[in-house]
Parts: structure tokens; sequence; C-alpha cells
């Protein structure tokens, strides 16, 4: 076992019980139920809190792993272990989930051991509920990592949230609420959350920096109760964005590139489409669209343009990195 692996065992130890001390027994198997795991020491080089001692577990599911770890931790697991009794180590040869007490009740928000849940790690992640501590939830992500996790903020249902989620402060990306700013409610949407904040797109607000997010706590949230707004109207393939536009196709055909020399500032224009390339990132075919001494470029299905280039007196085009002109078919 390294070193890390009894250390991280020991960080699932309530404080509580880290103040407890046993006598500590060499050569024998430990039973610890509340890391779901077995413990056994075959020597330390002394009695001292940082003396080295060589140790064994076996967390359930997994292989066994032996190593040095310190007097210190080893008490520290010791605290919460037993002397592994004859059925549990025949459960244990037999590969048994017997071997291991598991706690069956639910925990809150419904959730028990064995359950699939979302828990926030660098994002919304799965994970399977080993232990159940109060208002928190020790869990496993799926590349084996184990953390505990407490509820409401960090863990959830898997798939829809519930009304019953919702009044406890649970929010996903994408939800329609309204979020209290200056004692009025008002119509905003999810776009992430950092442990107890929530950060909303409310339009018409001007926050930070001159944007139209705010940031707040749940308990200044709550679900929108207006009908959600139509879909924005789809602009037909073909279809001018708006009256006098005509289409670039057989007009600025070929290859454009910055007339500076400046590399990755390339325009290809083909059939009334463009693929436009920044640097070493290629964006998607554009609509070309012209009137006004303008190339406009457009999502496909957008009213709204993507890019504006102004047509230059010596027939280069300006974009937002500098002129470009033709350079090939």
């Amino acid at each position: 076992m390294r070193f890390s692996t009894l250390k991280n065992l020991v960080f699932a130890i309530p404080v509580a019980v880290l103040a407890q001390t046993a006598d500590l027994k060499m050569g024998v198997v430990y039973q610890c139920p509340a890391v779901q795991a077995t413990m056994e020491v075959f020597s330390c080089t002394g009695p001292a809190a940082t003396d080295s001692c060589d140790v064994q577990t076996a967390p359930q599911g997994r292989p066994a792993m032996r190593g040095k770890s310190t007097r210190q931790q080893v008490m520290a697991l010791l605290g919460i272990c037993h002397l592994q009794t004859p059925a549990e180590a025949q459960g244990a040869a037999r590969g048994s989930p017997a071997a291991v007490p598991v706690q069956t009740q639910a925990g809150p928000g419904g959730f028990k051991v064995g359950d699939t849940v979302r828990i926030l790690s660098v994002g919304w992640q799965n994970a399977k509920v080993l232990q159940v501590r109060g208002n928190s939830y020790f869990v496993q992500l799926e590349n084996g990592i184990q953390v505990s996790k407490s509820w409401p903020t960090e863990v959830r249902r898997l798939g829809k949230l519930t009304a019953e989620d919702h009044a406890v402060g649970q929010y996903d990306a994408h939800d329609r609420v309204q979020v209290m700013i200056s004692g009025q409610w008002r119509e905003g949407e999810i776009l992430g959350q950092n442990l107890n904040m929530y950060n909303i797109k409310v339009p018409g607000f001007h926050g930070d920096f001159d944007t139209d997010n705010y940031s707040t706590t749940p308990e200044n949230i709550r679900m929108s109760t207006t009908p959600a707004p139509p879909p924005p109207a789809k602009r037909a393939a073909g279809q001018a964005p708006k009256p006098g536009l005509v289409s670039c196709a057989g007009k600025y055909e070929g290859r454009w590139e910055s007339t500076s020399g400046f590399g990755g500032n390339r325009f290809v224009f083909r059939s009334g489409k463009v693929t436009v390339t920044e640097g070493v990132n290629e964006l998607a075919a554009f609509d070309c669209w012209m009137g006004g001494g303008e190339v406009l470029l457009y999502e496909p299905g957008s009213f709204k343009p993507f890019e504006t280039l102004e047509v230059n007196n010596d027939g280069t085009l300006q974009t937002e990195l500098g002129a470009i002109k033709k350079m090939g078919n």
C-alpha cells in the first residue's frame, strides 16, 4: 500500500473519532466498516507517532495494497476498526459484500448506498454512494476516486430536477429562473454553479464589465413561472438576412489572406459560402452576403451577422485582424 492510500482513508474519518485510541496488535486483521476496508499491521519501527509501520489495507472490491505509513495514521484508522470476526473473514474469503456492513437507510434527498448520483467536482460527474453521513455522502467517482460531498450543494439526482430539488436550492444549467435583484424579481437563465453561488444570465441587467451576468445564492432564486419565449426565427437556406443583400457567390471566389503576411488569417470563398481560419482554429462555414460596401458573414439560419468585412478602395477586404486580399483560387 502506498503512503497516500492510508492517508486518504484517514481523511474519511470523522474528527471526533480521531481522538479515540486503541491497542495496536500486529499480524491480525482489523475490519473498518466506516471506510469499507480491512487493515493488517505487520510491524512498526517504534512507538512514536512519526515511526514507520508496515501496513496492508484492502478497500472493499479492490486489490490489497501494502506499504509504509506513519504510526499516527495507523492509530487514527484503528479508532474506527475492530478485530475481524470469523464470519467477516469467511465473507471476505468468498468475496461477499456481507464482509462489510452496508448502510441501507436513505439520506437527505432520498439517496442510499449503491445509488448513482451527480456530484459537483470540476463540473457535475456521476458517482456511486458508498456511505450516508448525516447531510453528506461518501461517494466513488467513475475514475475510482472517493470523496465526501455535502447535500444539497454538491449532491443531486440523475436526470431532471424536481420541484422538491428546486425548493432546497438546486438548479441546473439552462434552467429558466427568476432572480431577486434590488428587491425585484427578474427573469434569467442559469449559466453555471460554483459551490453555493449560481451565475445567471439576466437580460437587461448591467453588472461588472458591462455584462448581463449576475451571481447570487439559492435563497434569491426561484423557478420562472412565465411562459418560455418562442424560439428565434430561422432563416431558410438561400434566404437573404435582410432586404437589399445579395449573395457573394461568384464575386469573391478563392483564397484570401492577410496583405501584411500575417499567418493564420484566411478566408476561403466558395459559391456563397466562406470558411474562416483564425490562427489554428478553423471556424464553421458561413453564409456570405454583400451590400452597402460590406461583406457580411452569417451563421446558417441566423439573421444576425457573425462578422462584417468592409470593402476597401483597393479591392481588399478589411477584417478584424487586418486587410486581406485574394491569394489564390
